[in-house]
């Protein structure tokens, strides 16, 4: 229920939406945003930040998702409202067709302004609403396209196809990495696109350790002193690529047996993972953490971070080992490319070179390089900086919006 105060000092109203008073300018109400993804884990690991932003800045937002983790429960408590919807992964699947009436249903009930869709199956659906509610705005947000240079003839023939239908429903689509910018601006031109750098990251959550407290953590990990710490920071699926490291690692396990890989994160792989560890004879090598909530100091026990995925978007745990000023080794594709620009950020090898990977290691094992030394690389992916520029996006959808009900906007009032 919402309440509204006239106030004649300010020229301004105030809405009241669970105790809490938001004032809006201009004597426009504040605008109502539903979030859509596949899966509630996302809301969790990306966009905590960017819904809080939104509130912060007078907007109503609610959430549908199929809910395979519980959403933080500090959205809950201010106001954001959750519904499950019924996504299946299977883009043609009948859980999704039901996923489209419960979007429908909930159109129909809270009159959204804009649909702010994030992940391929939910993006196509959310972005479908905009058939029938036309004055809808639709910004898609996308984490990393299935079709890229070099990625496989099935990824363009499915997914391209679906992204250029669906680039005429979107008011606006917003890219994480270059290489997809540029597919959007010059291959699926939709009505506006952004380049914004990743989702970013709250810097004040990484920082250095004593070494009195990395000594203690690694002791409890069961680690000696003088190992060399090769973390990586991934969810255990075929996309991820642990096989390239696992394989890099019994290249050197006999000649450098004091290189420790620790994988955090948890996943359906979890048990082919750990047969192959076995059958190589790397259980004294290689330690399955499961998920972590702990990266801060894990980044601060090892000694470089490893990603070896065949597709990434833009990858935030890079970004992570950057803020605790660790140097990386990734896969030389999309995502990793933008940000592994440097030698002071880290080293690139190709996908599938397990040579290749195994010398990076060995060359960073011989450097032994421990200082912690942060990129100015890092600044532009500071959650605050993100959040300014996704403002922007909303602002431009915000002149639109009140440019078609001939309202003026609060947007540069803000």
């Amino acid at each position: 229920k919402r309440s509204f105060i006239n106030n004649s000092e300010d020229n301004s109203i105030a809405v009241r939406v669970t105790a809490k008073v938001i004032i809006v300018r201009g004597g426009i109400v504040l605008k109502r945003v539903l979030y859509i993804t596949t899966v509630s884990r996302t809301i969790n690991a990306f966009l905590i930040p960017h819904i809080e932003m939104l509130l912060e800045n007078g907007y109503e937002v609610h959430c549908a998702c199929s809910i395979d983790k519980l959403v933080d429960e500090e959205l809950l408590n201010k106001g954001v409202k959750v519904f499950e919807v019924p996504f299946s992964r299977n883009t043609l699947g009948i859980g999704n067709i039901k996923a489209f009436e419960k979007l429908s249903e909930l159109q129909r009930l809270y009159s959204y302004d804009i649909l702010h869709v994030h992940t391929p199956i939910a993006s196509i659906y959310g972005r479908l609403l905009k058939v029938n509610y036309h004055n809808t705005k639709t910004i898609y947000t996308a984490h990393g396209y299935h079709f890229f240079k070099g990625g496989s003839k099935f990824g363009w023939l499915l997914y391209y196809p679906i992204e250029k239908a669906m680039a005429k429903l979107s008011d606006a689509v917003i890219n994480i990495n270059s290489e997809d910018y540029e597919i959007t601006k010059n291959k699926l031109k939709p009505k506006k696109c952004y380049f914004i750098n990743g989702v970013g990251i709250d810097l004040k959550k990484y920082k250095k350790l004593s070494e009195d407290n990395i000594s203690t953590i690694k002791e409890s990990l069961g680690l000696k002193a003088n190992d060399f710490v090769v973390l990586m920071i991934a969810e255990l699926n075929k996309n991820k690529n642990h096989m390239q490291v696992i394989n890099a690692m019994e290249y050197l396990k006999d000649k450098y047996p004091n290189i420790k890989l620790l994988c955090a994160g948890d996943g359906n792989y979890i048990t082919y993972l750990s047969e192959q560890i076995i059958s190589k004879d790397l259980q004294n090598n290689i330690f399955m953490l499961g998920y972590r909530q702990d990266v801060n100091n894990l980044i601060n026990i090892s000694d470089i971070g490893i990603l070896m995925s065949y597709r990434e978007g833009l990858p935030r745990n890079l970004m992570e080992f950057m803020a605790c000023g660790r140097k990386v080794i990734a896969t030389n594709i999309r995502g990793c490319r933008d940000i592994v620009c440097n030698d002071s950020v880290g080293t690139l090898v190709n996908v599938g070179d397990v040579k290749a990977t195994a010398h990076a290691i060995e060359n960073y094992y011989i450097a032994r390089d421990r200082r912690f030394i942060v990129s100015d690389e890092i600044n532009k992916y500071d959650i605050r900086n993100v959040n300014n520029e996704l403002l922007k996006v909303y602002d431009d959808i915000e002149l639109e919006i009140n440019g078609e009900k001939g309202l003026a906007s609060y947007a540069t009032n803000r």
